[in-house]
């Protein structure tokens, strides 16, 4: 037994999605309520905040070297600041590591699926 396109069609009515009642509904939205994210290149916006994170991973390093630089010289008797600054560097410098782990397993999976 075959149905009539009609009636599949009818059928298929009853099933779709929401008819669109405002420009909320409409596909990518209004670009004032998408924001400001949203409009700009989705590459972009990844290398520039992994960018921002490998250089703020280089400022605290930076600034764990001056503190602990600093101790060693005599120049400051703030142990407790040196020693948070250098646990905070050691810190972030773990967390880059596993997101580059991370990165380099999808990569793998990703290389080794078959198609």
């Amino acid at each position: 037994m075959t149905l009539p396109v009609s009636a599949i069609s009818k059928a298929a009515e009853q099933f779709a999605a929401p008819q669109a009642q405002g420009p909320e509904w409409s596909i990518g939205g209004e670009p004032a309520v998408r924001g400001a994210a949203a409009t700009s290149d989705p590459a972009g916006s990844f290398g520039s905040m992994l960018s921002n994170a490998i250089g703020d991973l280089q400022k605290t390093q930076d600034a764990a070297a001056a503190q602990s630089q600093a101790l060693a010289t005599g120049q400051t008797q703030d142990l407790s600041s040196v020693v948070t600054a250098v646990q905070e560097a050691q810190l972030s410098m773990q967390f880059a590591a596993q997101v580059r782990n991370k990165a380099v397993e999808a990569y793998s999976e990703i290389f080794h699926t078959q198609i």
